[in-house]
């Protein structure tokens, strides 16, 4: 749809599940993943639904694809050893790598520059972030804790990852340097509100947006350094999926507010909060256009 909500249009037509799309850099491509052929594979199509190719065929669950910044490969999830490996392929499909070994491996994000993707991964009994080369060469851990830590996200520039850390109900958010150094917590205090996740870098580099549970999902706003946080959303519902315009300008979510699950966009302030989808299904997760 049109950043107004107008112009809703249906890209994909069949009877199984299409889901993760994922816009390519230049916002001329959407991969996802789709279970019209009996289980999940990735496929691509044109920004307007044309042109949708079968990128994998491999009878296990391929998801989750991410476009590499540069547009030249595409990173995804697989089943394919029974486990979450991490895979990589060019954009046409072409050169299908495995990348990790049997272990559980999740949230995956690209480096700015497109040589290294972060991760988190079920290693030591507990979930970690982790970096590599795009070849799967030089899988470095960069927390090691007690914890959970989840939902890695690279700085504009690829300096620093900001990241959740903890359970379910005591999640918190925390920025470290991309080699893992100077690990600083940031954001509400243990007496103030729990949990928190879903960090996202806005495009300037100098905010942090992210949901916390404060009689509800509300969703915040704050400086790289923890400090003028700011609570956006005021409603006690699922305020969730935060996600900032190219322009940092806006910020688009998904809200029960209305007694099902639609798409809302805002001022990057909190203000001017529209309401962009009606109708009687969930709609989630929205993602701006390049």
């Amino acid at each position: 749809m049109n950043a107004d909500g107008s112009n809703q249009t249906r890209l994909t037509f069949n009877e199984d599940g299409d889901y993760s799309p994922a816009w390519s850099s230049d916002g001329a491509l959407i991969a996802f993943s789709s279970r019209r052929d009996g289980n999940n594979e990735i496929y691509t199509m044109n920004a307007d639904g044309s042109n949708q190719t079968r990128l994998t065929s491999d009878g296990a669950g391929d998801i989750s694809p991410i476009w590499s910044p540069n547009g030249d490969l595409i990173a995804f999830t697989s089943g394919r050893r029974r486990y979450s490996d991490i895979y990589i392929m060019n954009a046409d499909g072409s050169n299908q790598t495995l990348l990790t070994f049997r272990e559980t491996n999740y949230g995956l994000a690209w480096s700015p520059d497109s040589t290294r993707i972060a991760f988190y991964s079920f290693r030591d009994q507990n979930y970690g972030i982790f970096t590599m080369n795009t070849d799967g060469s030089n899988q470095t851990s960069l927390t090691s804790n007690d914890s959970s830590d989840k939902d890695p996200a690279w700085s504009p520039n690829g300096t620093r990852i900001v990241f959740s850390r903890g359970r379910f109900d005591d999640s918190k958010i925390y920025i470290m340097n991309a080699d893992g150094s100077n690990e600083t917590r940031l954001g509400p205090g243990d007496s103030d509100y729990v949990p928190s996740y879903s960090p996202a870098w806005s495009p300037g580099a100098s905010r942090i947006l992210f949901q916390t549970y404060s009689g509800g999902w509300e969703i915040y706003a704050m400086d790289t350094d923890g400090s003028n946080l700011n609570r956006l959303t005021f409603n006690e519902y699922f305020d969730e999926s935060p996600a900032w315009s190219a322009d940092g300008a806006r910020i688009a979510f998904h809200t029960d507010r209305d007694g099902n699950f639609e798409i809302y966009a805002m001022n990057a302030n909190g203000s001017g909060q529209t309401r962009l989808t009606f109708n009687e299904t969930a709609n989630k997760n929205p993602a701006w256009s390049p």
